[in-house]
């Protein structure tokens, strides 16, 4: 099968033909008909997990997407992180642990719109429900995939949004979603502006103000049904097909980045 992979720690993907991977006892083979790209997918690729994680390479990055089961011929969406690192989905072909987060795929979602929801979107989805009542909410990096979600989302809630992108300035409100901040400084400068306040880059000292997502089945469903409702619009900037994908790591924007296989 074809595959977007790296040879190494930190060197670029290249277009690879590799063996198809073959499922192992409760996984399940997915023949991918989508996946979106996430900041998560270069950190990979740049030795993130090198100390936590066995790798295997040709390193194939990728933990979410959309695809057909091999087998049953289910359509399904969700994430595909698993174990060990380096059989992602920039490929033709998957396998996953069937006790990952996934979900049918209806059928009047487009696979390349399902692909962009799982990681970004349960991630919004989680944040937004973590404000509780919180009735005003700023939103540093609202331009980006969870951003957009985030913002869309707590705008559905019926809370008061205030997007923050750069160079803007911060005014206070009941919560903030701090989404870029990539020290602790610069995080503990935004709080400053809400009692309540959440990074999804670890950088706070306190604990509870590092947000983890914690993906399900039900996360997916509910995000797939207010696509269907129109409350949610997926912000795909680029559609790429796998072998035109090399620079799926550059820079283009605002939006979600899908590699069509």
């Amino acid at each position: 099968m074809w595959a977007m992979a790296a040879a190494g720690f930190g060197a670029e993907l290249e277009l690879v033909e590799i063996p198809e991977p073959q499922a192992g006892p409760g996984e399940l083979k997915v023949r991918l008909l989508a996946a979106s790209v996430n900041p998560f997918d270069r950190k990979v690729v740049d030795g993130m997990l090198r100390s936590s994680a066995p790798h295997v390479f040709p390193l194939v990055p990728g933990t979410d997407g959309a695809g057909e089961v091999v087998g049953s011929g289910e359509k399904i969406f969700g994430t595909f992180f698993r174990r060990p690192v380096g059989g992602g989905t920039y490929a033709e072909y998957v396998t996953v642990p069937a006790t990952n987060a996934l979900a049918s795929l209806p059928e009047d979602v487009d696979p390349a719109v399902a692909a962009a929801l799982p990681t970004a979107g349960m991630t919004a989805l989680q944040l937004v429900e973590a404000l509780g009542p919180a009735e005003s909410v700023l939103v540093v990096g609202a331009s980006g995939g969870v951003g957009s979600f985030a913002t869309q989302i707590a705008r559905a809630a019926g809370k008061r949004v205030i997007p923050i992108g750069r160079g803007d300035s911060l005014v206070e409100a009941d919560a903030l979603i701090d989404l870029v901040s990539a020290d602790r400084s610069s995080f503990e400068a935004n709080a400053r502006y809400a009692p309540l306040a959440l990074n999804t880059n670890y950088v706070s000292a306190d604990p509870a103000q590092n947000f983890s997502m914690k993906g399900t089945k039900e996360a997916l469903e509910r995000l797939a049904s207010m696509v269907q409702a129109g409350e949610l619009r997926v912000p795909i900037a680029r559609r790429l097909p796998l072998r035109g994908a090399v620079d799926v790591f550059a820079g283009h924007g605002p939006g979600k980045t899908v590699i069509i296989m």
